[in-house]
């Protein structure tokens, strides 16, 4: 049996503001620098250091400050924390949500509710209201997500660290990430982490290693404390582009409910600057009944030259079922082949 903390109300640090960096996260690509070098970031530092949930996180209290400060300034919407544990990260995310008046933290883990649960019944009211705890795993939380149509701003991958858990996390939070998003990937001293954050940045040129300090990896190392490139932190921080980009394997920006109605086209808009190239695109209908599933598939393809910011894609027949069914999913693939990425500044959508 775990034994589980019984805090009183003296383990929890007064809901005071906390000094912390101000940064434009619209003009700073990378703002971990500015962040670290801030002459407030002592001062987030010290309550973190100071405060009664550092002993309730596995996160140095750099790593909390910093995730405290990124929040603050990207005033997000859904913050996601895979690893759920006793709650000490989850309680400073919280606090960022709840200073900037906005956003919902979701804290997943289905191993933690013995110690979180007693934990989280004695935060403060204002800090229960901006949270979510889900004792579920990571991919049933993120369906959970596509369910409720919900796209993730800040993602926090601190659950198993194998390196199949982790990739998938990894994969799947970038997947569902809004543009200029931050990933934060923790234990990248072990393989596991490192190797699954390594093969995503590899795959992925659009995205940001954010940091100050960069020693090439030691190949010799499957374990290696010097890999995060912030100082007294073991995550790497990774950032979306600011626009969703499609390469040229297959992608997918998420499953849509649907109607009963034909899927006619695709539309997209198009941010500058645009990249020319041949769009490749794959539009799949899935009705569902108790006893029957049909999948139907259109295609079609469009040269994009880059003058345009709209694209209005027509499938050549329509795609529609041919009988009624009690549930319609549409999934749109694109394939892009180009000198560069296509960047969109918003999911495709069907009509």
């Amino acid at each position: 049996m775990t034994d589980v903390i019984h805090p009183s109300s003296s383990a929890f640090a007064p809901l005071t503001d906390i000094p912390y960096p101000r940064v434009d996260l619209r003009t700073l690509a990378d703002p971990i620098p500015a962040i670290l070098d801030a002459r407030e970031f002592p001062e987030t530092k010290k309550f973190f250091a100071q405060s009664p949930s550092a002993r309730r996180s596995l996160l140095t209290h750099v790593s909390q400050a910093l995730l405290y400060s990124l929040i603050r300034n990207l005033r997000p919407t859904q913050v996601v924390e895979i690893g759920t544990y006793k709650g000490g990260t989850a309680e400073g995310m919280s606090r960022a949500l709840h200073a900037n008046g906005h956003g919902t933290l979701h804290t997943v883990s289905p191993f933690d509710a013995e110690l979180f649960g007693p934990i989280f019944a004695q935060w403060p009211e204002q800090l229960r209201r901006r949270t979510r705890y889900h004792p579920v795993d990571s991919m049933m939380f993120f369906m959970e997500m596509d369910r409720e149509n919900n796209r993730l701003d800040l993602v926090l991958v601190d659950g198993h660290h194998d390196y199949e858990f982790a990739n998938f996390d990894i994969q799947a939070a970038a997947q569902r990430l809004t543009p200029g998003g931050f990933i934060l990937i923790d234990n990248v001293a072990q393989a596991g982490p490192y190797r699954a954050a390594a093969e995503f940045l590899e795959s992925h040129p659009g995205w940001r290693d954010c940091g100050v300090a960069f020693a090439p990896p030691d190949a010799t190392k499957a374990f290696d404390g010097m890999r995060s490139r912030i100082p007294d932190a073991d995550f790497y921080v990774l950032r979306a582009p600011f626009a969703y980009l499609v390469y040229r394997a297959p992608q997918t920006f998420g499953v849509l409910e649907w109607h009963e109605r034909p899927v006619r086209g695709l539309k997209l808009s198009l941010p500058k600057p645009r990249s020319a190239g041949t769009l490749y695109v794959q539009c799949i209908l899935r009705g569902f009944s108790d006893t029957r599933i049909d999948e139907i598939v259109g295609s079609a393809s469009c040269k994009i030259d880059g003058s345009t910011d709209e694209i209005d894609l027509v499938f050549e027949t329509p795609i529609a079922a041919q009988v009624v069914f009690a549930r319609y999913l549409v999934e749109p693939w694109l394939i892009w082949q180009g000198d560069a990425p296509l960047a969109l500044s918003s999911p495709p959508v069907p009509y």
